[in-house]
């Protein structure tokens, strides 16, 4: 990984007309749109990951109302969309999610725990820095007994379900949702091509992936990133664009939106010098 601007406390402004992709719908989360837009950026849009939610999902049902009747003693929410999946849920259900303030909550990814707070209106009780499942199942110092709920895709379900069995845990892993390849936004591929593209976000190491997937089987690759600014939100984030053979420019200290926003202004602030 090349140096990284990491932000600092002066004034900042990003360079009028700047163009930035942030690889989520522009509805997903819109406080990094508005602040970039105040700085002066020109957003494009480039969603990577569309969920979809299980119709009829009476497992999940099941699990959230068990959930709210202190059935669990914790709740681990690994991705920002499953947040939005139990939020959307819980709203047809009518169910309040201030009845789950009886459950320990862990958040996985500095996104998830935005995401968690602003929709759910909880606060993460373990937010870990690092989150492989190994790491996250001994970080948690769970009790052998311990109730968790798991709801998260299909995909991801088993590989921590079973790292958190592993320490004795009661674990329920429930399929919310199924995660599959974004579509609509901006022509990104083809700006990407014309070299009009001059940084580009990743919130979390699915956005990576699935950017990869979406760039990759619409003609583009993952070369033409080359002489674009990628801008990861944090250190896993970070190291999964790098797996991924990018060069990271920005990785803020602060793993929040306005960190981010602060990184990459930063970024091309002494870049302009």
């Amino acid at each position: 990984m090349d140096t990284v601007i990491q932000g600092t406390d002066e004034k900042k402004q990003l360079i009028p007309g700047m163009r930035v992709v942030i690889t989520q719908a522009p509805d997903q989360y819109p406080e990094l749109s508005e602040q970039l837009r105040g700085l002066g950026a020109e957003v494009l849009f480039y969603p990577c990951v569309e969920i979809m939610p299980i119709s009829d999902n009476q497992e999940l049902e099941s699990a959230l109302r068990e959930a709210a009747s202190g059935k669990f003693d914790w709740i681990v929410l690994n991705y920002a969309e499953t947040v939005v999946v139990l939020a959307n849920q819980m709203r047809e259900m009518d169910l309040d999610p201030r009845h789950l303030d009886n459950l320990k909550v862990a958040t996985i990814g500095c996104m998830t725990e935005l995401v968690t707070q602003r929709l759910l209106g909880l606060q993460a009780d373990f937010a870990p820095e690092n989150y492989t499942p190994q790491i996250v199942a001994e970080a948690m110092q769970l009790n052998v007994g311990d109730r968790v709920l798991l709801p998260q895709s299909a995909r991801t379900r088993l590989r921590l379900a079973r790292c958190l069995r592993e320490t004795g845990a009661d674990v329920t892993a429930v399929n919310s949702y199924r995660a599959i390849i974004g579509h609509g936004g901006d022509p990104v591929p083809v700006m990407l091509w014309e070299g009009s593209i001059d940084a580009i976000t990743f919130t979390s190491p699915e956005d990576v992936r699935y950017f990869s997937r979406r760039l990759k089987h619409e003609g583009g690759s993952l070369a033409m990133l080359d002489d674009v600014c990628v801008a990861c939100l944090g250190p896993i984030t970070a190291a999964t664009a790098v797996e991924y053979g990018l060069k990271v420019s920005v990785q803020p200290a602060q793993h929040t939106i306005q960190g981010l926003v602060d990184a990459t202004s930063a970024y091309f602030t002494l870049a302009s010098k």
